[in-house]
């Protein structure tokens, strides 16, 4: 969606007072909505938790981007002296709580059994093995007994069935509709580069090697063939993964790792957590996290949903 497609749309609404007056309607009647659901939730915070609690913000967002709330606290790492925001949208921010780079192997600067929520949400997708290992042993010691976290990523399953049945609009309506990165027409595609495109997605969504700095470079013809040069596709992600260069990433800040609820139950459980179970949008079982106005948000059409306790 282009600068100049918005602005047209905006002089056609401005120029046709009934367009206006429904479009007025409409966004009155959202902004309505979300100040109820704010006040909604406002006071879930005072009816779940005391006034002891709340001021102690017993609450964590790794990798919070740009949320920010009153009663909780954020952990974020620094890009070139910025926070992730700052550094990928030139959006200024409020400083985060703990400035934590979970690459440096050291622990989350904060004592035993602290928090009483933990929220991450499209964060572990961008650690190797060691940091997603490190990142759940830390949360699983700063949280209470009892405590929940909540894990959003993106469903390495949906791509995989997506890629295995031909389904190259899972990936255009991304390429197209959400980043508006295809080039074009879905109409135009050939079969081939049908193919060639939603390969290409795929291993970029988990790995650096169609980066332009990885050490190992695919071309966009190479992916579809990577992709059947093992016994089964997680395998080549799992390969792709492995050929993606931990330097780079330290400033690229990409995808360098796959889940399914599977591997993600399995790493939880190491780090020693339990009742772990598969949740959905906004399908908490922490009231105060189902606000769609802070959580959820990214990409729920792909993304994996898990819950856990300490």
């Amino acid at each position: 969606m282009t600068a100049d497609a918005v602005q047209l749309k905006k002089n056609q609404i401005l120029a046709q007072p009934e367009e206006t007056a429904r479009v007025v309607e409409r966004a009155s009647r959202e902004i309505v909505k979300s100040k109820r659901s704010k006040r909604f939730f406002d006071d879930s915070y005072a009816f779940n938790y005391s006034k002891f609690e709340l001021d102690r913000r017993p609450f964590l967002n790794i990798g919070p981007g740009s949320f920010r709330h009153p009663y909780w606290r954020t952990a974020d790492k620094k890009y070139g002296g910025q926070a992730w925001t700052e550094a990928r949208r030139g959006v200024q921010q409020a400083p985060v709580d703990y400035y934590w780079d979970v690459y440096s192997g050291e622990p989350l600067p904060e004592r035993d059994k602290f928090f009483s929520v933990i929220y991450t949400s499209h964060v572990i997708e961008h650690l190797f093995p060691q940091d997603t290992r490190l990142l759940f042993s830390e949360a699983k010691r700063v949280l209470k007994e009892g405590g929940i976290i909540r894990v959003v990523c993106p469903d390495a399953a949906l791509m995989v069935r997506a890629y295995q049945d031909e389904d190259w609009a899972y990936f255009l309506h991304y390429l197209d509709v959400k980043s508006s990165r295809l080039s074009k027409s879905i109409h135009s595609l050939s079969a081939i580069e049908l193919r060639e495109i939603s390969a290409q997605f795929l291993i970029d969504w988990v790995s650096l090697i169609v980066h332009p700095d990885n050490p190992t470079r695919l071309a966009k013809a190479e992916c579809p063939a990577f992709l059947t040069r093992y016994d089964n596709i997680y395998q080549a992600l799992d390969a792709a993964c492995a050929l993606s260069d931990r330097e780079t990433n330290k400033t690229a800040g990409a995808h360098v790792n796959w889940f399914t609820f599977e591997k993600l139950e399995s790493i939880l459980k190491e780090a020693g957590f339990t009742d772990i179970r598969r949740s959905g949008y906004l399908q908490s079982t922490a009231p105060i996290l189902r606000d769609s106005l802070h959580f959820d948000r990214t990409d729920p059409e792909m993304s994996l949903f898990v819950e856990a306790r300490a």
